[in-house]
């Protein structure tokens, strides 16, 4: 919800040793640089609503609805704007207190009741998320007695009968993770307290509606695991996360993360990406990260997720499918996806590029983007773009998606895109490491998917803060023992290349060292206190060759956190590469 994304700013400012911009601060977006696919286990089917009882299904579509906040106060009049961008379903709260002002009795009179009500005539589907907090019980905190958990899952329970089928679940809290969100009593043992809680509501509503344990503030695997080991997944239907993220590539391996530390466990549930969505002022952009993400979320088998929000906020102005009442790019993206994810789960088509993203849905529609490079559609094929124009004339793929319809010949050209940081990681292309020791005497350390408390990133618990990301990174220690970020290309073949990239940071600390090194030999060397863009780094490679971008602390510690991306071209194809932002 609005209230509980500024914790995500709070938390990348920690990690990218830059302020949070207080209570009002735009939600700044880690994304996550994760192991291989291979490394992890498939996600599990969808699972149809209602009943939360019913067998898992590959067929079954993912339910996109959005976030609407009648609980503070938007106006009932806002429903026929969710209805006109096709919304199957909404995700809003019922407060506890407001609606048991004494012990026993309910009240669903209220405007946010009214207005949820009547969503459910308009034929939506209802996400509601309750904290357990209620000044009648247990002082207010979030309830851990008998008594308290016991008047908990009773709201819970006169909150299903009142809305009934249309409640496609029910949330426990939100984003756990997100400083004072989870609010137990001092020293209560958290994971404990929150699965007899899981337990008492689960038991209570007898798989009447879908128990969703409550949210985590990103793909939060690290954070997780303590309560998959104190037994939550028993006690509940589904996990939700909310995966926050500047670019959709690398969605998917950190889904199937969290699903191997599910089966690690000892159980799986779906997991709900009950908000998503994406800060940026570029409307374009948003769209098509939008089909994207909403694409790779359906791919990993997610049956409900939720953007935030329907209308542009006040703190958030960027976030709205809707804007002063006009649909944005962002909300014909929403509504010209919805037929595509009716179709049922996508597949991966595998068309020979680890560069090339095709995701197929039922017979013939293919979601579909990459590194650029012409595309051939067969006899009878249709393109239309994100919002859901369509496209005339040479079909060009690109980091934004296009929708194809009606055939599934397709066949893209060559690109002169090699290798991308972006759109490669997690695949071959590049091994992420660990850099230590003087310039003559580098040592490598392979680097595996760590699992914080927020996201997860190539990295180690004893390398803190060191990270590699999608997206941003950071080096540890300083001059005298650094810890570099490391990237590694391995040639496969003989290959004429350039290098191209960009790195971008914040004013503190003193900048620091990106190292470019073919087989261990220094091609190019910058100390970067604000932003660069490389200049082509020629590249005559043979096989096995091995080039090696390094970025380092410079000379002292502390504010050396930075966006990256680098690409290997065709020698003299390159074109100049910006950061992500």
């Amino acid at each position: 919800m609005l209230s509980t994304l500024v914790s995500m700013a709070a938390y990348a400012a920690v990690a990218l040793n830059t302020s949070s911009g207080g209570s009002g601060a735009k939600p700044v977006v880690l994304a996550t640089l994760a192991a291989t696919a291979a490394a992890v286990a498939p996600v599990p089917n969808a699972t149809p609503l209602p009943p939360a009882s019913s067998a898992n299904t590959a067929t079954a579509g993912m339910q996109f609805g959005t976030q609407t906040h009648f609980s503070q106060g938007w106006s009932q009049s806002t429903l026929a704007q969710a209805t006109q961008l096709g919304a199957p379903l909404l995700r809003d709260s019922l407060a506890w207190s407001a609606a048991e002002p004494t012990p026993g009795t309910y009240n669903f009179t209220g405007p946010a009741a009214q207005a949820l009500q009547a969503a459910c005539a308009r034929g939506l589907r209802l996400i509601v998320t309750v904290p357990p907090a209620n000044p009648l019980y247990d002082g207010g905190k979030w309830v851990t007695t008998a008594t308290g958990q016991a008047a908990y899952a009773a709201y819970l329970d006169a909150l299903a009968t009142r809305f009934g089928t249309c409640l496609a679940g029910i949330q426990l809290g939100n984003e756990l993770n997100g400083g004072s969100n989870m609010a137990f009593p001092a020293g209560t043992d958290a994971p404990k307290a929150y699965v007899a809680l899981a337990r008492a509501v689960k038991a209570r509503l007898g798989g009447r509606v879908p128990v969703v344990a409550g949210s985590t503030n990103m793909i939060a695997t690290g954070f997780l695991k303590p309560f998959f080991a104190a037994g939550l997944l028993a006690h509940v239907d589904a996990i939700s996360v909310h995966p926050y993220r500047l670019r959709g590539e690398g969605l998917d391996i950190e889904l199937a993360n969290l699903d191997a530390a599910m089966t690690a466990a000892g159980r799986r549930v779906p997991v709900w990406a009950t908000e998503f969505s994406v800060d940026s002022p570029d409307t374009a952009f948003a769209a098509g990260e939008l089909v994207k993400q909403a694409t790779l979320l359906a791919g990993a088998g997610v049956p409900v997720a939720s953007w935030y929000a329907l209308l542009d906020q006040t703190w958030f102005p960027d976030m709205g499918l809707i804007h002063d009442g006009g649909v944005k790019p962002q909300g014909r993206a929403f509504a010209a996806l919805q037929p595509v994810l009716a179709l049922g789960r996508p597949t991966r088509v595998d068309l020979g590029d680890p560069l090339l993203f095709a995701w197929r849905f039922g017979a013939d529609t293919t979601v579909i983007w990459g590194s650029p490079r012409s595309l051939f559609i067969g006899a009878g094929g249709s393109v239309t773009d994100a919002m859901g124009s369509a496209v005339s004339g040479p079909v060009m793929i690109g980091e934004a998606p296009l929708i194809v319809r009606g055939t599934t010949a397709l066949q893209p050209g060559a690109s002169d895109w090699v290798a991308d940081s972006l759109m490669g990681w997690a695949t071959a292309q590049w091994r992420a490491y660990a850099v230590g020791g003087p310039p003559t005497k580098l040592a490598y350390t392979p680097l595996a998917l760590f699992n914080d408390q927020f996201d997860s990133y190539f990295g180690a618990k004893g390398l803190r803060p060191l990270r590699i990301g999608t997206t941003s990174a950071a080096p540890a220690g300083d001059g005298t023992n650094p810890v570099r970020t490391g990237l590694r290309y391995t040639a496969p073949q003989t290959q004429a290349l350039e290098l191209r990239g960009c790195m971008a940071k914040t004013a503190s600390g003193d900048g620091v060292d990106l190292t470019v090194l073919r087989n261990g030999k220094v091609l190019f060397a910058r100390v970067v206190t604000a932003s660069l863009t490389m200049d082509p780094v020629p590249l005559d490679l043979s096989l096995g060759d091995k080039v090696d971008v390094l970025v380092g602390p410079n000379r002292t510690f502390g504010g050396d956190a930075y966006r990256y991306r680098f690409v290997l071209f065709r020698k003299g194809q390159g074109t100049q590469v910006a950061c992500p932002s």
